[in-house]
């Protein structure tokens, strides 16, 4: 259920961000977070980022080598759209949340 509710806040936040938007917020988790860059592109292409691989769901857990990692990967992708797109306000992400 995690997983799907992050996905869905990811892939709504695509419909309505800019590239731009996509490759900062990615930039802000790597800079402020001490993520590496290319870690957080494996599941940037759920924001659109255009320098992410196209990877299916299954490729994208494979990656991470565990699948708690890929949640924490698309946690902190969350954060740095919060940051940098929702003016800092989580309550920005309800807008993508299917369950309400």
């Amino acid at each position: 259920m995690v997983m799907a509710i992050l996905m869905a806040w990811l892939i709504g936040a695509r419909e309505q961000i800019a590239e731009d938007q996509a490759r900062d917020s990615v930039l802000w988790v790597s800079d402020n977070l001490g993520i590496q860059h290319d870690d957080l592109l494996q599941v940037s292409g759920f924001i659109g980022h255009p320098d992410a691989p196209d990877l299916t769901l299954n490729q994208a857990v494979e990656h991470y080598g565990d699948p708690m990692a890929f949640v924490l990967s698309m946690v902190l992708l969350s954060g740095g759209l919060v940051a940098t797109v929702g003016d800092r306000d989580p309550n920005w992400l309800k807008q993508f949340d299917l369950t309400s």
